[in-house]
């Protein structure tokens, strides 16, 4: 994964997107952005399924297992993609997929998916139609139980609630598998293991260039002047790295940053756009997210 992440980020300081300059503590005309690719933490990520429901988590770990080297080989293509404005620039979709109505509920011919687009590569929209890692494996099940895949826009925080109370099937949306979120699903067996937070900064934020590790990352976090404000997507991994959940017994194990402010966003792409702006001085991302949004506001600068 960090092999596909330094080989897109070369490719686009080959192109210029990005360089070097002064401290990034310093106001800027640039738009452009970088990536710090020193992992976080370390995240697997399942598919969400209502506990009472034995039978669907037995169907879905199948598909998963029967269908690993296909997964793999598809999270692959997703990733070499060009993206702009969230979505592929070749306008791809999963053909066959349709947007969850009312009109579904209690219809045992759809298979109900929760999800939270725009998070490319996992899920995103084509106008109308559905695309991304996760909606890939939807239809896999979907397609296993002889089921239409409906896809259920629902804000990513309360996607296993959603799950829980019987208002969707399944859950996919890059769900990271925690404790907590085992307390209200049942997780799959994971389909991804390389997910990990990284740093995304203005160009010419040297703060964290010589980073190597993740104690690099959190002493220099830890130097950051009281009331600094980070951006990163509720709910989220990112958002917890930052406010911390340390004395949730379900939680991420997150000591946060007394010297942080985090400012939550409904998607990682408003975050670093608003980062642009100057709204907040450094974002928490996904890393197959972040490489995406790093990508796009770089073309468009």
């Amino acid at each position: 994964m960090k092999k596909f992440l330094a080989t897109l980020l070369a490719a686009v300081a080959v192109l210029g997107a990005f360089g070097f300059a002064s401290c990034g503590d310093k106001k800027t005309d640039s738009n452009k952005v970088k990536l710090i690719d020193v992992s976080l933490s370390s995240e697997s990520y399942g598919v969400a399924v209502n506990k009472n429901d034995a039978s669907l988590l037995t169907t879905v770990n199948n598909v998963l297992a029967e269908n690993a080297t296909a997964i793999s080989a598809m999270i692959a293509t997703y990733e070499s993609k060009n993206y702009e404005d969230d979505v592929p620039t070749d306008n791809s979709y999963v053909e066959g997929v349709v947007t969850y109505q009312d009109t579904m509920n209690n219809d045992d011919s759809y298979l109900v998916l929760a999800t939270d687009a725009p998070f490319a590569p996992w899920e995103y929209r084509v106008g109308e139609n559905w695309g991304g890692i996760d909606i890939e494996i939807g239809k896999m099940i979907a397609t296993e139980l002889g089921k239409t895949l409906a896809v259920k826009q629902t804000a990513f925080d309360t996607i296993c609630m959603a799950v829980n109370n019987g208002d969707a099937d399944i859950g996919l949306a890059g769900l990271t598998i925690t404790p907590a979120r085992q307390n209200t699903v049942t997780f799959s067996t994971p389909y991804y293991n390389e997910a990990y937070q990284v740093i995304v900064v203005k160009e010419n934020d040297t703060r964290f260039d010589d980073c190597k590790t993740t104690a690099d990352i959190e002493a220099k976090l830890a130097e950051l002047a009281n009331g600094t404000k980070v951006g990163s997507q509720t709910g989220t991994t990112g958002a917890k790295y930052i406010s911390g959940d340390i004395n949730d017994p379900d939680g991420f194990g997150f000591a946060g940053y007394a010297n942080l402010t985090l400012k939550p966003y409904e998607t990682h792409a408003d975050a670093v756009r608003d980062m642009v702006n100057g709204q907040v001085s450094l974002c928490i991302v996904d890393n197959l997210v972040a490489a995406q949004i790093v990508a796009q506001i770089n073309a468009a600068a």
